[in-house]
């Protein structure tokens, strides 16, 4: 008769394989809260921020029909508000300039129809 042979084959058991994989799913979702840290800091989300609340005064300022404040701080983003008088007489030209640290943002004009009664 042939002899059998039992040759153990070396390998990982199913409990390393699960303590390997937490491992691994730990350190991807550190890096992904960094990753989401960075993109969030970031100028160019800043930017994008600063873009829509820059409209959001524009709008504020065409619905009551005068500037406010000059000048304004949100979420440590400083807005610079001027009027400029335009070719109508009723009507101004508005420059919303947005920036942080003094380093500028961007900047957004907008006609509007300036409230007399005011």
């Amino acid at each position: 008769m042939a002899k059998l042979t039992h040759k153990r084959i070396s390998g990982s058991t199913l409990i390393e394989v699960l303590i390997a994989m937490v491992i691994i799913m730990v350190i991807f979702s550190i890096a992904i809260g960094l990753y989401y840290n960075v993109l969030s800091n970031s100028l160019s989300h800043q930017k994008l921020q600063a873009m829509k609340q820059m409209e959001l005064i524009i709008m504020d300022i065409k619905k009551k029909g005068s500037i406010w404040e000059d000048n304004l701080k949100i979420d440590s983003i400083e807005y610079n508000l001027s009027a400029k008088g335009s070719f109508h007489p009723e009507m101004d030209i508005l420059e919303v300039k947005a920036s942080i640290n003094g380093q500028s943002l961007g900047s957004i004009r907008a006609l509007y129809k300036r409230d007399e009664s005011q």
